[in-house]
């Protein structure tokens, strides 16, 4: 992996661990934001679960919010859930057009490096077990969530 490539993968999780623990200090209320609906799903690789993946989707159009994002179970199921600000979160996704991003890290022991983790990727020598092509968006993932929620699974392949 070159380094450039390392870098990007880099920016990719940190803003997927972002948005999963929120970026306030707190001292202001969360902003204001439309109602949530459920989405869920299926994450696989080559037909196979992606446990421990994190599912991000991110909005096409700013809507003053960075989006949602799930952890992949060990069935590859994932549901979404909201930053909404200051260390909050809703349960579901507003409704609009969203770009995917699928990343699974691992540390060099093949464990699965935790989606809380408050140390650095890099630091800890992991790294993504899902195709560049898939993190960096270079293969565009994309899905309308409509005003009643819905279902996306997400089926990749390593080829």
């Amino acid at each position: 992996m070159t380094a450039s490539s390392r870098c990007v993968l880099g920016c990719v999780l940190a803003s997927s661990l972002l948005i999963l623990t929120g970026c306030s200090d707190g001292s202001s209320p969360p902003p204001k934001l439309p109602g949530t609906v459920k989405v869920t799903g299926t994450a696989t690789l080559d037909g196979k679960p992606l446990e421990g993946a994190i599912i991000r989707f991110s909005p096409i159009s700013n809507k003053g919010f960075h989006g949602a994002a799930g952890v992949a179970d060990a069935s590859g199921k994932y549901e979404l859930v909201t930053d909404i600000g200051n260390g909050q979160s809703s349960p579901g996704v507003i409704p609009g057009d969203y770009t995917i991003y699928v990343s699974r890290m691992v540390k060099p022991d093949g464990s699965l490096l935790p989606a809380n983790s408050k140390e650095p990727p890099m630091m800890l020598g992991a790294r993504d077990t899902i195709p560049l092509k898939y993190v960096t968006g270079k293969v565009t993932l994309k899905y309308t969530v409509l005003p009643e929620g819905g279902s996306f699974d997400i089926a990749l392949d390593s080829k």
